[in-house]
């Protein structure tokens, strides 16, 4: 299934991806088999060829990638304004959470309050947002990527697994 257009606010749902190392990969596993999902990382379309996100890096602006994406989420009121306000005021230019990425796997305690790994960073920026698909009580700490899929407030526009309206039609042509 192509991509479709995508929109400010649109929620990046990745699995383990081929442009990422060993190690990561390896993280990558470990947070899909911990949190019983499909996916492992996230990120939040900001438009043009731009995405949200909190990598190896810190948090920042950073060019869409379409390699390894799994799910595209579109929330059905997503503020935009006020969530590049959030990024712009707080978010951008933190450092990555590895400490609080640890602790959530191991579910033991939060990390950092002046760091974020990625599905922190995009429950933070949701809540920013007046996307209220998560309880206010919700910790950004607690939130792994596929709680995303989870949660109401959104339609799935993209599934990598899922056969286009026109494969689907074929299918049912050559069944007949």
């Amino acid at each position: 299934m192509e991509i479709p257009t995508l929109q400010p606010g649109d929620i990046l749902l990745y699995d383990v991806a081929s442009w990422k190392t060993p190690w990561s990969s390896f993280v990558d596993w470990i947070i899909r088999v911990k949190t019983w999902s499909s996916v492992a990382h996230i990120e939040i379309f900001d438009g043009g060829q731009w995405s949200l996100a909190a990598r190896a890096d810190g948090v920042d602006r950073y060019p869409f990638r379409s390699q390894g994406l799994r799910y595209v989420l579109r929330p059905w009121n997503w503020d935009h304004v006020a969530a590049e306000s959030y990024f712009d005021r707080i978010a951008r230019h933190q450092r990555y959470d590895w400490l609080g990425l640890l602790c959530f796997t191991l579910a033991v305690k939060r990390g950092s309050p002046n760091q974020m790994f990625c599905s922190e960073f995009a429950r933070n920026l949701a809540r920013a947002a007046a996307w209220l698909a998560f309880a206010d009580w919700w910790s950004g700490d607690k939130t792994a990527p596929g709680s995303f899929l989870m949660v109401g407030g959104s339609a799935m526009i993209y599934d990598s697994d899922a056969k286009s309206p026109l494969a689907i039609a074929a299918d049912m042509a050559l069944a007949s």
